[in-house]
């Protein structure tokens, strides 16, 4: 299994002692994973901002395997391992006088020699990440754990019956195996199909189907404004005795916004399809913008208290 330097889910202690290890840094500028620790060179990762850093990296200044074996006098190594975590690209710039102007330009022999070896680095860590059995087998466990323990499920939609569908159109097998999974999940579903697959014919069929068996009282359809007559044409192709709704850009005037909103929460409609500029239109209750902002801002100061706790100052833009 391959990974890169700066997969997330490899604990920031692996990234550590690698550096460790690879630059052979001194014991009293090491820092200690059990405890925070001030003027030492660490790898932090926040998960606030997904960002890497590795902080106090000119400490070891005078170190050759930093400063000319994996890395150069104008770019060391650790700082390269930084960029290395971010999966930032790789450039040397130099400053030069342009008009009067400062001006940053690539230094393409430097940023080749740079890149030499970052892929040094990333050819080292592929070796050792992987050397030691307990790391081995408990990064295993834990990739196994969080991304290959679950096998998805496989909807068969073969079985399905559809009471008031057009008797002369026959969904094909990929079709009736979509209406199973949204019926089926109670999750969202994404349908990527290619283009003419026959998406607009499985929604509506899910829709019908699920106010057929009492999973829905009423369906809202949010598609591109041009599309709105089109879809009511298919939905009534498709099932002929449908009882839909679909508004126009004229029914969210000003002057008929209340009235159409009115009709589409009290009618008894199958569906209703309106354009995406028209459901911009209708307002969330006030309750429910409070409870959005509140969880946007809970998120926010969850994040940077995360960040105040992490020593924020350490993830700057200059760094």
């Amino acid at each position: 299994m391959h990974v890169r330097v700066g997969t997330p889910w490899i604990d920031k202690e692996y990234y550590q002692q690698f550096l460790y290890e690879l630059l052979k840094t001194p014991s009293n500028m090491q820092a200690d994973n059990w405890s925070r620790s001030h003027n030492k060179i660490e790898v932090l990762y926040s998960s606030a901002t997904g960002e890497w850093n590795v902080i106090h990296k000119s400490l070891d200044r005078n170190n050759i395997l930093a400063a000319a074996t994996y890395g150069t006098s104008r770019y060391s190594a650790y700082a390269l391992f930084d960029t290395l975590l971010n999966q930032r690209m790789v450039r040397v710039t130099d400053t030069i006088d342009a008009d009067g102007k400062k001006k940053s330009v690539l230094n393409r022999k430097e940023t080749a020699t740079v890149q030499e070896k970052a892929d040094m680095i990333d050819e080292q860590f592929q070796s050792w990440i992987w050397k030691d059995p307990k790391r081995r087998e408990t990064l295993c466990s834990k990739y196994n754990r969080m991304f290959n323990s679950t096998r998805p499920r496989e909807y068969d939609g073969s079985h399905l019956q559809f009471v008031g569908m057009n008797q002369e159109i026959k969904l094909r097998p990929h079709q009736l195996n979509a209406v199973a999974r949204m019926l089926y999940s109670n999750r969202n579903t994404l349908l990527a199909h290619v283009v003419g697959a026959g998406k607009t014919y499985e929604m509506i069929t899910a829709i019908m189907e699920s106010k057929r068996l009492g999973l829905c009282k009423k369906a809202m359809v949010i598609v591109p404004n041009h599309l709105t007559e089109q879809w009511g044409e298919d939905f009534v192709t498709l099932y002929p005795g449908a009882n839909i709704l679909v508004a126009s850009e004229k029914d969210f005037t000003p002057q008929k916004r209340k009235t159409m909103c009115s009709r589409i929460a009290t009618g008894n409609y199958d569906a209703v399809i309106i354009g995406h500029s028209q459901f911009e239109k209708i307002p969330l209750s006030d309750e429910e913008q409070k409870s959005f902002i509140g969880e946007e801002l809970e998120e926010l100061e969850s994040g940077l208290e995360e960040l105040k706790n992490d020593d924020a100052p350490r993830f700057t833009v200059k760094q």
